[in-house]
């Protein structure tokens, strides 16, 4: 039996970063396991967190004043911030949750009880929130992010297979050309529809998953491809847990640093992860068989949302070396 009053963790609001922070459940988990795990999370996010499985309730973010209400309600003695904006501060701040642990910046300093300053972020972004867990003696979990599918998330991605005439033995490869930060992460589209080709011709079956809002994003990769026909599109009635369990079903996937390339790594899928304006040192897939391909320029990591340049950071990486570098890790796995 769970003592009452136990812990709530915000979480982070993108699906990747959800992803890296489950290590910090399993952390808190072990450290008090009479203490009650509450997450709140956006709805995506929140369905990682479900899957999981570590926290003992996930609630949806719903809006300030009803995730502050209910906060208040369940009494936390503890609220830990996982995102660093001053928003993320609120809920536990209206709640009057006692402690409030999180790293200081964005003007929510007053907002908390125990504030730390930011880390550097020269290490793995896994590593950020070690920093907060020891300031309350906390041992951080060294082990890389996992993700286990759940059964009815299987079942659906195995009917996405199907319908698309697929093969659900783990033969495929999963082309992910989205990602939701910017444009300025994405390898060019067109490239993703001349890889498919490529991998068709060595004898791999393709498909593309993509996300709400990524319509266009598929439509360019199947323009570019003499196979259009035969690469179906998938991903679009499935929560970030379906990609994660479709991903589990592939033989590899082809990623930008994105929702998906974590997704794939969690559930131990082998990852081409395909890197531009952001730093792989700090946002590449942990846990999981992968190489990374990034050419660095010499404007790179700038992080920025759009180019001022011509894009070299991702145009400079060919669809002949994504290619190889699917082979290479396949030829790991012989």
């Amino acid at each position: 039996m769970k003592n009452p009053g136990g812990r709530l963790v915000v979480a982070p609001n993108w699906i990747g970063d959800a992803v890296m922070s489950l290590p910090v459940l399993r952390a808190l988990a072990r450290a008090d396991p009479a203490a009650a795990i509450t997450v709140l999370a956006k709805r995506g996010p929140a369905a990682i967190y479900r899957a999981e499985g570590t926290a003992d309730a996930v609630r949806t973010a719903s809006g300030l004043v009803a995730d502050s209400m209910a906060a208040a309600r369940a009494r936390f003695s503890e609220a830990w911030l996982l995102p660093n904006s001053f928003r993320s501060a609120l809920v536990p701040w209206l709640a009057g949750i006692p402690d409030r642990i999180g790293y200081a910046g964005d003007g929510r300093t007053a907002l908390l009880t125990r504030s730390l300053p930011p880390p550097p972020r020269t290490d793995h972004q896994l590593r950020d929130y070690d920093p907060l867990l020891r300031s309350r003696g906390v041992e951080p979990d060294p082990d890389p992010p996992r993700l286990r599918v759940p059964p009815e998330a299987a079942a659906l991605a195995d009917t996405a297979l199907a319908r698309a005439g697929l093969p659900r033995d783990g033969s495929i490869a999963l082309l992910a050309p989205g990602a939701a930060f910017a444009w300025t992460k994405r390898w060019p589209p067109d490239r993703f529809g001349r890889l498919a080709d490529a991998l068709a011709a060595r004898g791999l079956a393709c498909a593309v998953v993509i996300g709400p809002g990524e319509e266009r994003i598929a439509e360019e990769v199947l323009r570019a491809s003499t196979s259009a026909g035969a690469l179906p599109v998938l991903g679009l009635d499935l929560d970030p847990v379906g990609v994660a369990a479709l991903a589990a079903r592939a033989r590899i996937v082809v990623a930008n640093d994105s929702g998906p390339m974590h997704l794939a790594a969690a559930v131990g899928t082998p990852v081409v992860a395909l890197f531009g304006p952001t730093d792989p040192g700090r946002t590449g897939p942990t846990g999981a068989p992968s190489e990374v391909l990034d050419r660095y320029v010499f404007c790179s990591p700038c992080y920025l949302k759009e180019c001022p340049y011509g894009h070299e950071c991702m145009r400079e990486i060919s669809v002949e070396m994504v290619a190889g570098a699917v082979e290479r890790l396949l030829d790991q796995r012989r």
